[in-house]
């Protein structure tokens, strides 16, 4: 469970790193499954694959979307209690597993992110405002991230503004700048990042594997708010998508992991409801964006340059 200052950090930064979420045979587990899939990738079989043209090359580096009907170990890890506490305590409204993702960086790969923020952010055209209910991927580390391998920079700070300018930089001029912060990650590690957090990584050039698994969980209001056109076509709030979290939560006590304690995150016919303390407040970053003022909306969309805090600093 996090504590009020690890929830204040991510409202203020747009990032959170939690330590240690996953663990022995469930992380092997999820290791294995990671195995298969990216196996499958390679070869080009199966759906939901990406790839990258690297110097003339097809480069495989994603799937997207069919991991939950793959393997039990994906399924199992998205009901996961430690994470389902995190994601109730940051969001303060009632969440459901809307998507899943598995990036991988190959070694000696070529495959770079270039800077960017998640749709409805993204580009030029995207939403100049940002949401007023908290909207975050969660990133579970399989492999360790290094600077050698691609591992992920965020800048601090900037996910309340809507749209950041990234476009008119170039893409190194961004990793070198004082809030760009080096995301470093062990295997079991997560990442809690907002979808309109600036973020981008450099092509893996080591002898070492890169993956994460991502876990978008959503409030109703924003599925509906920012991707009207998921609804019914991924998994949603729907009386089906209840019963399939329920059987996630089923197969992962039968698994022999820890399940979800009702009295701290309990499966409603709302979605999953955090019940403790500390929680964030429901819309809350309706009251923090209420609170900047236009030159700071200004300099957080243009990246000017702008001294970052001490505690942005200590955490490169």
């Amino acid at each position: 469970m996090l504590n009020r200052q690890q929830i204040d950090q991510f409202h203020r930064d747009g990032l959170l790193v939690i330590k240690g979420v996953f663990s022995g045979p469930e992380l092997v587990a999820l290791q294995r499954a990671a195995d298969q899939v990216q196996q499958d990738g390679i070869a080009g079989r199966g759906s939901g694959h990406g790839y990258r043209d690297v110097d003339g090359r097809r480069q495989y580096y994603r799937t997207d979307g069919v991991l939950w009907e793959r393997d039990a170990a994906f399924r199992t890890a998205a009901v996961h209690p430690g994470l389902l506490a995190a994601v109730g305590q940051c969001l303060g409204h009632a969440f459901m597993p809307i998507n899943d993702s598995l990036v991988i960086k190959l070694p000696h790969s070529g495959v770079s992110i270039p800077w960017h923020q998640d749709p409805p952010y993204q580009g030029p055209d995207g939403l100049p405002a940002t949401f007023g209910i908290p909207n975050f991927d969660c990133d579970v580390y399989l492999d360790e991230a290094t600077l050698q391998n691609g591992c992920l920079y965020g800048l601090v700070g900037h996910h309340l503004a809507g749209h950041v300018d990234v476009e008119r930089f170039e893409e190194d001029e961004l990793f070198v700048r004082d809030d760009a912060i080096p995301l470093e990650m062990s295997p079991g590690d997560v990442i809690l990042h907002a979808i309109s957090s600036p973020h981008g990584s450099k092509a893996n050039d080591s002898d070492t594997l890169r993956r994460v698994f991502y876990i978008h969980y959503m409030a109703q209001g924003v599925l509906e708010g920012l991707h009207p056109d998921w609804v019914g076509n991924k998994r949603g709030f729907a009386g089906g998508d209840m019963e399939k979290a329920r059987a996630m939560i089923s197969e992962r006590v039968r698994a022999g992991w820890s399940a979800p304690d009702s009295a701290q995150v309990d499966l409603t016919p709302d979605g999953f409801v955090f019940r403790g303390q500390p929680i964030t407040p429901p819309h809350y970053w309706e009251t923090l964006i209420a609170d900047l003022s236009p030159e700071q909306v200004r300099v957080a969309k243009s990246l000017a340059p702008e001294p970052v805090s001490g505690a942005a600093r200590a955490r490169r």
